[in-house]
């Protein structure tokens, strides 16, 4: 059953194609920032979260054809979460790799072009240089298996699908279920209870924020691109850094230090497995001009400016010094 199905509204691409976009996984951190983006640029947009259109039932991705026929399907629904993957992975396959066959379904039958935001995790350890677009995928874990799986599902069976390989996300607000997200709760707690010291992990990344992959990926989309793509924030970080970034934001700096350790130190319960570096080069991106990522830190300073975060800066005048 689909529910609040917009009204279509007759938009093109300069090629005659519908500027119509479905987002699935629309109330995600990608997801939304997507919706928004492409809505305030003259989209005709429907992003449903899962409770209105769940990619693993196959009729109601069905019924979902004649709205975004000639248009555009952003598959943003999976099962974000590489423990969760590991621990049940009969779940993981069926959300990643079984939505994305009925995506396929959908797409054929609507005429419509996919695009696949491929997670940097379908990477494995690949040295201290940098990621290029010929660096063969082998993924670590489940998570990182289904979505290659995924990938290659659509290249292969679909004529022109858009693969863009993102590095890792932050955005989102409440949506933040990754490393930023997850980790402010725990450094508020240690503020609160009077530690002044707080390890994280030196495993390095691009934080990328959702909002300007989102932009990025509407370029493309509104540039009718197809094939595969890398898209990360310029620079790198460790997730060291970013926390200290976070209690400088914060105002938390003079009441908490953040000291790095090594990442098995802080991840042993971890079951899924991740590359202690992954750094994407996006070669094709910048080679075509169509590079709008900024770096890392002047994008997350930004999204930390946000009002939502005003309760934790707030939470240093409850702490005595």
């Amino acid at each position: 059953m689909l529910k609040n199905l917009p009204d279509s509204k007759q938009a093109l691409l300069p090629s005659g194609r519908a500027k119509r976009l479905l987002v699935t996984g629309g109330k995600g951190m990608l997801g939304a920032d997507l919706a928004r983006h492409a809505a305030a640029s003259g989209w005709q947009v429907w992003a449903p979260g899962r409770d209105e259109l769940d990619v693993r039932d196959r009729d109601a991705m069905a019924a979902a054809a004649q709205w975004v026929r000639g248009g555009v399907i952003a598959h943003c629904a999976a099962l974000v979460n590489v423990e969760y993957c590991a621990q049940n992975p009969e779940i993981g396959e069926e959300t990643i790799v079984g939505g994305t066959r009925n995506v396929i379904r959908l797409a054929k039958a609507a005429g419509a072009q996919v695009m696949y935001p491929q997670s940097f995790l379908v990477y494995g350890n690949t040295g201290s240089g940098d990621i290029g677009e010929d660096v063969q995928p082998a993924p670590l874990s489940r998570y990182g298996q289904f979505k290659l799986e995924s990938e290659k599902l659509l290249v292969g069976e679909l004529e022109a699908p858009l693969i863009v390989r993102m590095a890792g996300f932050f955005g989102g607000e409440q949506r933040d279920k990754n490393f930023v997200g997850r980790i402010i709760p725990h450094l508020e707690k240690a503020l609160l209870e009077g530690r002044r010291g707080f390890e994280i992990g030196d495993r390095i990344w691009q934080p990328t924020w959702t909002s300007d992959l989102a932009l990025n990926t509407l370029l493309l989309l509104e540039r009718e691109k197809s094939g595969m793509y890398q898209m990360a924030s310029h620079g790198e970080a460790t997730f060291h850094a970013i926390g200290q970034v976070l209690v400088e934001e914060f105002g938390w700096a003079r009441h908490l230090s953040i000291t790095p350790v090594s990442a098995a130190a802080v991840e042993k319960d971890m079951s899924g497995s991740r590359p202690a570096r992954a750094v994407l080069a996006c070669t094709r991106l910048r080679a075509e001009g169509l590079d709008r990522q900024r770096h890392w830190e002047a994008s997350l300073r930004e999204y930390l400016a946000s009002p939502y975060f005003n309760a934790y800066r707030a939470v240093s005048d409850r702490v005595v010094a």
